[in-house]
């Protein structure tokens, strides 16, 4: 991944990365100045660049802590970590010490890339730092700092920093809120049509406000269900800000909604018609291929239902596909692989998969469904056998031939 600091400063590069709990590093480029920042989890662990009054020699020497002398053994090729280590090796300077020239030198690299208006970065989630630093790194400082002293970019609702207390009231509230969303737009709290610099703003606005590490110290317990809302505010924020994905995210909020709608009308319908009516199609009101028409709508919209998660949804339009149309095998066998997931309605999956099996014999994937069915309700014999007659079907089916070894 790569971008231009113009469009995401470092500010913005670090939020993301810690709201993912990402690791790599983050090569950043500005007047042929380098920076590299490592990255393990969503925590910043190191910093460093290639000016020569930010490496580590010219911060021991400043400090006093070593002479010249104590330096001549190192080239320029010598790393600043591999050099703390030889020092303190050689007794010539103390870990605590180190720790706190290093905690300096890192700070300045950081803080002299935060102030970067443009330039190019890169992040690379394969590489990372080969040792293992501790240093206590006031980051959330160096952002604040950073975030006053940039130039606005865009008008925004004023940006609550780290310094901000955390309320867990308020914590507790997003948590609810974010929970209880049925779609991204509401797990961002933005509207449908809200373009994609908005949402940046209030994605970096919640990341600000809840980030879990701010609740990690104080208090605790709110850090799993910050972590859990925020993976869902990431996903939210990752598919409405690209246009493709936010497409075809807007593309199945579409087919809930009518499959939502259709369940609803065939609900009214069936409850509201008397006993007597006339079949559809002898009154002359619909034309007597509607009702297979309306079969196949509900059975796509079912699809796009069950790809959403909706499976109550998904249930019942498969039903009223099934129902109206019960020589069509894929909507008995799918109505039964739903009806098979509960306990109390497995008899009747059992019925609906046998039906779909007896018009399509040769279909293997239909046998499948029966034999794992078989298998849940503990009837392994009856199991082998169907996932044995799915493999004779199909020899290449590799889900029948996986559920037959399993089975042996």
């Amino acid at each position: 991944m790569n971008g231009q600091l113009s469009e995401q400063p470092l500010v913005e590069l670090i939020r993301e990365i810690s709201s993912k709990s990402a690791g790599g590093r983050l090569l950043l480029e500005h007047d042929r100045v380098k920076v590299v920042a490592y990255f393990d989890n969503g925590n910043f662990v190191y910093a460093a660049a290639n000016v020569r009054t930010l490496r580590l020699r010219e911060y021991l020497l400043k400090s006093n802590l070593v002479t010249d002398r104590d330096l001549t053994q190192f080239n320029d090729r010598v790393s600043d970590t591999d050099m703390v280590k030889v020092l303190c090796a050689q007794k010539l300077l103390t870990p605590t010490a180190a720790e706190e020239v290093q905690t300096k030198q890192v700070s300045d690299v950081l803080r002299l890339a935060l102030m970067w208006t443009d330039g190019t970065w890169d992040f690379d989630p394969g590489s990372h730092l080969k040792d293992t630093l501790k240093l206590s790194i006031d980051l959330d400082s160096l952002l604040v700092e950073a975030e006053r002293r940039l130039p606005a970019k865009a008008p925004a609702e004023p940006i609550i920093s780290a310094e901000t207390e955390a309320d867990p009231n308020d914590a507790r509230g997003f948590i609810q809120r974010v929970q209880s969303a049925q779609t991204f737009y509401q797990v961002l709290d933005a509207n449908w049509d809200a373009p994609a610099q908005e949402l940046k703003t209030l994605y970096y606005q919640l990341a600000r406000r809840y980030h879990p590490d701010r609740f990690r110290k104080e208090h605790p317990s709110l850090v799993p269900h910050l972590e859990s809302a925020f993976a869902k505010i990431t996903q939210a924020y990752d598919t409405l800000r690209d246009d493709s994905l936010r497409a075809n995210y807007n593309s199945k909020l579409e087919a809930r909604r009518k499959a939502e709608q259709l369940a609803d009308s065939t609900a009214q319908k069936a409850t509201s018609q008397p006993a007597t009516q006339q079949p559809v199609g002898e009154q002359g009101s619909e034309p007597a291929v509607s009702k297979a028409e309306r079969a196949a709508i509900q059975f796509k919209e079912g699809l796009a239902a069950l790809e959403l998660g909706e499976k109550k949804t998904a249930l019942g339009l498969f039903a009223s596909a099934a129902s109206a149309v019960p020589n069509e095998a894929r909507y008995r066998a799918l109505y039964g692989q739903l009806l098979a997931g509960n306990e109390r309605t497995r008899r009747t999956a059992e019925a609906e998969l046998q039906a779909a099996i007896k018009l399509e014999p040769n279909n293997a994937n239909y046998r499948v469904m029966l034999a794992e069915l078989y298998q849940d309700l503990g009837l392994k014999l009856r199991a082998k056998g169907e996932a044995e007659r799915a493999v004779a079907a199909d020899p290449n089916n590799q889900k029948a031939r996986e559920l037959l070894r399993a089975l042996k």
